[in-house]
């Protein structure tokens, strides 16, 4: 959910040997085709939550957003390839039943690289330092209690399927299931951030997308 996560995610894996650039590299593709045919390489993604709710879970209070959108421009063919996320937007945010009580905001859009792992399988990870991402997270509960905590995405990890790999993938989908988040800061008014957060949501992209070479 967070840069991203986000997110983001919003990818594959890393492979050794030198031997065959072809077969190490990662492209997201329109088609289903390894190699992915010219014209048809994935050159924008519009990504949101379908059907879960994300979650930020931790010890003081789980802070759901009913919304996330995620807009990303992935860099082209590499090993591994770079995803440029340029919108993270999180909606709806709150400790309580109407959601209305905390703003989700990303700081620092990430930066991160898209590795595959198997034909329409990958994992998406953001770095650590430069281009890791950051988000805050501000909520006030009961009327008294303040959080106000920024997390980073450093070092991150998210399985990702391409369209159709099984059959709740959709488009596509980005899993994040109980994914630590490190906390970068506790800012004024913060005293309450836990050491670490968890991430739990779905994203899936509008169109389909397949993880190739």
């Amino acid at each position: 959910m967070f840069g991203l996560a986000g997110l983001a995610a919003v990818a594959a894996m890393a492979f050794v040997g030198a031997t065959s650039a072809s077969a190490t590299s990662t492209q997201l593709c329109k088609v289903h085709k390894d190699p992915c045919p010219a014209g048809s390489a994935v050159t924008h993604l519009h990504m949101q939550n379908v059907g879960a709710v994300p979650v930020l879970l931790n010890s003081t209070a789980d802070v759901l957003c009913l919304t996330v959108l995620a807009l990303a421009t992935p860099l082209g063919l590499a090993n591994p390839q770079t995803i440029h996320v340029t919108q993270f937007v999180f909606s709806n945010c709150g400790t309580n039943a109407a959601h209305n009580n905390c703003t989700v905001t990303a700081l620092e859009l990430p930066l991160p690289t898209l590795l595959r792992t198997a034909l329409n399988l990958g994992t998406l990870t953001a770095p650590t330092g430069a281009g890791e991402g950051r988000t805050n997270v501000k909520c006030t509960i009961f009327g008294f209690i303040k959080i106000n905590c920024d997390y980073k995405g450093a070092g991150l990890s998210f399985g990702v399927e391409g369209a159709g790999h099984t059959a709740g993938a959709g488009h596509g989908m980005l899993t994040s299931l109980a994914t630590p988040l490190p906390l970068s800061e506790s800012l004024e008014g913060g005293g309450l951030c836990p050491a670490t957060s968890s991430i739990d949501g779905l994203l899936e992209p509008l169109e389909d997308v397949f993880i190739m070479t």
